[in-house]
């Protein structure tokens, strides 16, 4: 996919933005923006599966099931197609670059260590930051936004997020339901992962996945058909998973040669400091290797071309590009170290990593 070709994502945070009288920098979808005029919703659940892309949908889910009839079109979700970014853009209106989160790890200075941006630890160290991503790279999600102008809103998450997290996904849809069924609430958002962490151990067209799957679908039907007449639901994915092959980079003797620091990034978008004597025969190097299987673009490239999206880029932005961005046109990954191998992944430059769904219920 071209770089222009992402960020429908962005257009459907825009519309919800727009609903509630928030700014933003996107266009709005026009879907989304009529289903919202039309029904003037007292409240609007925004429900987030993550890696429910269309690709797993159309493999699973019978044409006539809930959630296939109720898709109004299928979208493209930002660069990279990964949840770190793409929720976080769901969230803020803003694009990745606008952001700076980018993906799963990246690198910051001021500890001299690889974060996992989610998990506030160093993705090899196991170093604990405490909020330092937070910290480094602030943003304000738009249920806090709603919140400070007194139009209530709520999120519920799974267990991770603490207390209030939900066990199951039944759980999920009953407090997600009950916060809809109260009047003075105006927005929810919910966010479920346990698909796409199913789809990463098992692969995204798996028996498993196709069960899991369906129960989120049929929880979801007996959730909306329960809603109250003013609420509506909106379902969406913040990309979708493909069946992928490892490359172990620590394997590799002349790959390392070329580094000055470890990379990060994702393993199917993959950001490359290389040594500073080296950075040319690293391209000769690197393209005659995985040239069929990877787009190989300099630090220049990727912001000329905007794979990261349109916007202010954050301060910080361009220092976790490294000199080379590696983006997998294939199932092939390049993983920093040999670990257990996952079957199913995404943040790539497969169309298929990148198409959601766009489900409005009613």
């Amino acid at each position: 996919m071209k770089p222009e070709s992402y960020g429908g994502i962005l257009e459907v945070s825009a519309a919800i933005r727009d609903y509630y009288g928030l700014e933003h920098s996107a266009d709005c979808d026009p879907a989304v923006s009529a289903w919202l005029r039309e029904h003037q919703f007292r409240c609007v659940i925004a429900l987030l599966v993550d890696g429910m892309g269309t690709s797993v949908m159309k493999r699973h889910l019978q044409e006539e099931s809930f959630f296939m009839r109720h898709t109004v079109k299928e979208i493209t979700t930002v660069f990279p197609p990964t949840t770190t970014a793409a929720t976080t853009s769901f969230l803020t209106g803003k694009y990745p670059c606008e952001t700076g989160w980018l993906g799963w790890n990246q690198y910051f200075r001021e500890i001299n260590d690889e974060l996992i941006l989610f998990r506030s630890m160093g993705q090899y160290s196991g170093k604990s930051y405490p909020d330092h991503a937070w910290k480094a790279l602030p943003v304000t999600y738009i249920c806090d936004e709603l919140n400070r102008k007194n139009i209530c809103a709520r999120s519920f998450w799974p267990e991770w997020a603490g207390a209030d997290g939900a066990h199951t996904y039944h759980q999920l849809m009953e407090r997600t339901l009950g916060a809809a069924e109260n009047p003075e609430v105006r927005m929810i958002y919910t966010y479920w992962d346990v698909l796409d962490t199913c789809m990463h151990i098992n692969g995204p067209f798996s028996s498993i996945t196709k069960r899991v799957l369906e129960n989120i679908e049929h929880e979801t039907e007996r959730m909306a058909q329960a809603l109250p007449g003013d609420c509506g639901l909106l379902v969406i994915a913040d990309h979708s998973q493909v069946e992928v092959r490892h490359y172990a980079i620590d394997d590799d003797d002349e790959f390392c040669s070329y580094l000055s620091q470890t990379p990060t990034v994702e393993a199917r978008c993959i950001s490359l400091c290389i040594k500073p004597e080296k950075k040319e025969a690293f391209r000769t190097y690197f393209n005659k290797k995985f040239g069929n299987a990877f787009l190989l673009l300099d630090h220049d490239e990727v912001i000329r071309q905007g794979w990261f999206g349109k916007g202010t880029p954050h301060p910080r932005f361009e220092e976790f590009i490294g000199d080379y961005i590696a983006i997998a046109l294939g199932p092939l990954q390049l993983d920093v170290i040999r670990g257990k191998d996952t079957h199913g992944s995404h943040a790539g430059g497969m169309a298929s990593e990148a198409m959601i769904p766009l489900i409005l219920v009613p």
